[in-house]
């Protein structure tokens, strides 16, 4: 395939896109350039409703932010301007509010007009407690009503989509079935990429079921909780949905190998898991040039817990105790700002620490410095490396999972520590400021990295990614599905383990995967998801550890145990049960075996 010429639509799937933004949007849209510069087009795609989004679109143009060639697709905008394809079959509404007589109370217009009204709130009801929001195209005319209603003791929700003669053509009882609606006839075709960004996007696109485009989800950061066991420990709260739903998903993509590895090792799925890193943002600077200072150096990212800039503050003031005067230069802004800056006075090094806040100057920041620290818990793939090392600036960097070890070599165009050694990190930046052959050297390997990363084909690998996400969503076999049992054949006590085992019905081959769902009786959660460590023509089996059992909440809650099939992105879940049973043991409360009679 030529993916230079064959025509292709690439649609970046995030929430929103502001006028300030982080390090997850900022790659959105880096990606969707670099679409756009191979094809001549591409699209970021967002859910959030804004009355500035031409103003934003227009400041974001104009600062470089984003290109020229990239469409921005809103759904409120898009909805404004674009009819929607009715409904093959309008159903009537399944709840109604009790009361209608709405009574405007507020009003936005576009922000780039004085008149044209973007959205009206009213209410209906005594105690104005059903909501409706309207929203209107630019010449007045309704598009979109959501109503929220109390109905039966349970809030309800209807949103009706207005054609331009008033009529009703679709209606919703979720805005997550509208917005997947809309995706669906955006960009379910053949000739498409989709990739979505945003956790909170995913949530709602999990239950998405596309006809002809596979639907890939780029991990940006690691999947656990800071800390945790890759093997064993609690998922991050953003990625924990999609985990559990990955059956729905057609592929998830990683920054790293290593983390792909992480994830196929307790999960398995290694078919539908794959490596794009992300695309290296332009490191060029315009004349004149900064001036690098050796005992310069640089924290550069939000000021969040996770990026730890405090430790790299606490390396200054052990420098500080060595002799040497070194400012940091911290770039970047968050919530831990009043926090950082009260270390800092605390350390008596205040003068030392120059908060500069967000600045879209980064590379000018990195050519002043000539050290860059990290010192974060987690990264997805800290590509703020890579663009250090574009301006020569040496990183010293926590060899933390994911990313360190892909951009550094030790001791060569980088320094990689252990996770929390402030008197290491320090003893690598005293190094490079009292070295300065040592320091020029590891610059220039820096640069060479960097250059060599940039010039690979970051377009060239989503393709790749999407044709066997897509050859693979074709071979799921719906004979496979229907034919899936869960009838338990046995289990077997290990040296810490319990092997489940259990014949799955399913025709040779099989093509599909195998996991064991741990449901709290209660709270109907899935607390553990473990895949077959084996799988053989009639039969497969689990093998449960004491570890996973022993996590926070799992151990005391289980209380159904299903068998996950998923074939493509088809996926059944079933019951463990004894096709035939006669005789069965059971553990008494006192843990002493018996057998009774069925």
């Amino acid at each position: 395939m030529d993916i230079q010429t064959e025509p292709l639509d690439a649609y970046m799937v995030t929430w929103q896109v502001e006028l300030e933004f982080g390090g997850m949007t900022t790659v959105c849209l880096q990606r969707a350039a670099a679409f756009a510069e191979r094809y001549g087009h591409a699209s970021v795609v967002t859910f959030n409703a804004d009355p500035a989004y031409e103003v934003v679109l227009q400041s974001l143009r104009e600062r470089g932010k984003l290109s020229e060639k990239v469409r921005h697709v809103n759904f409120y905008e898009h909805l404004a301007a674009h009819p929607l394809k009715p409904q093959a079959k309008l159903a009537a509404a399944k709840f109604v509010p009790e009361h209608t007589d709405f009574r405007a109370a507020l009003s936005n217009t576009y922000l780039d007009s004085d008149t044209a009204t973007f959205s009206e709130q009213s209410y209906a009801g005594p105690e104005k407690e059903v909501e409706r929001k309207s929203y209107f195209r630019r010449n007045g005319t309704v598009y979109l009503t959501d109503t929220k209603f109390p109905s039966g003791g349970t809030e309800r929700r209807l949103l009706e989509v207005v054609n331009e003669s008033g009529a009703v053509t679709a209606r919703f009882a979720s805005a997550a079935a509208l917005y997947r609606y809309w995706l669906s006839e955006l960009v379910d075709h053949e000739h498409s990429l989709v990739v979505v960004d945003s956790k909170f996007s995913a949530k709602f696109l999990s239950a998405w079921n596309t006809v002809h485009v596979p639907k890939l989800f780029a991990f940006h950061s690691t999947h656990v909780k800071a800390g945790q066991n890759l093997l064993t420990g609690a998922l991050a709260d953003g990625h924990a949905p999609m985990i559990e739903q990955r059956a729905k998903w057609d592929g998830f993509v990683f920054l790293t190998e290593a983390q792909r590895s992480a994830y196929v090792a307790r999960f398995g799925d290694a078919e539908r898991t794959f490596v794009v890193p992300n695309p290296v943002r332009s490191g060029h600077i315009d004349p004149p040039l900064p001036q690098r200072n050796p005992a310069h150096l640089i924290a550069a990212g939000s000021l969040t817990v996770n990026k730890n800039v405090a430790a790299s503050i606490k390396v200054v003031a052990e420098l500080k105790k060595r002799g040497l005067e070194a400012t940091l230069n911290v770039v970047g802004q968050g919530s831990q700002l009043n926090v950082l800056e009260q270390l800092a006075s605390d350390l008596e090094i205040r003068d030392n620490i120059v908060f500069h806040g967000y600045s879209d100057q980064l590379p000018r920041h990195f050519a002043a410095s000539a050290i860059h620290l990290l010192t974060s818990t987690n990264e997805g793939q800290a590509l703020v490396l890579i663009e250090s090392q574009q301006q020569g600036c040496v990183p010293v960097s926590y060899d933390i999972n994911f990313g360190p070890a892909d951009s550094i070599t030790d001791g060569h165009n980088g320094f990689l520590l252990p996770h929390g050694d402030i008197t290491a990190m320090a003893d690598k930046a005293e190094a490079l400021i009292r070295d300065q052959e040592l320091a020029a050297r590891m610059s220039a390997n820096a640069r060479k990295f960097a250059e060599d990363w940039a010039s690979r084909d970051i377009v060239a690998l989503w393709i790749e990614t999407r044709d066997e996400a897509a050859r693979l969503k074709k071979s799921g076999s719906p004979e496979q599905l229907a034919a899936f049992t869960a009838d338990l054949q046995g289990m077997d006590f290990l040296d810490g383990s319990v092997k489940i085992r259990f014949a799955h019905g399913v025709p040779a081959p099989v093509t599909g995967q195998f996991e064991l769902v741990l449901i709290g009786r209660d709270s109907k959660e899935v607390l553990a998801s473990i895949p077959a460590s084996e799988v053989a023509a009639e039969n497969a089996a689990f093998t449960v550890s004491t570890e996973i059992l022993a996590q926070p909440g799992v151990a005391d809650a289980i209380g159904d145990a299903s068998v996950k099939f998923s074939n493509g992105s088809s996926s059944e879940t079933k019951r463990l049960r004894l096709a035939d049973p006669v005789l069965v043991p059971y553990l008494t409360a006192y843990n002493n075996l018996s057998i009774k009679r069925v």
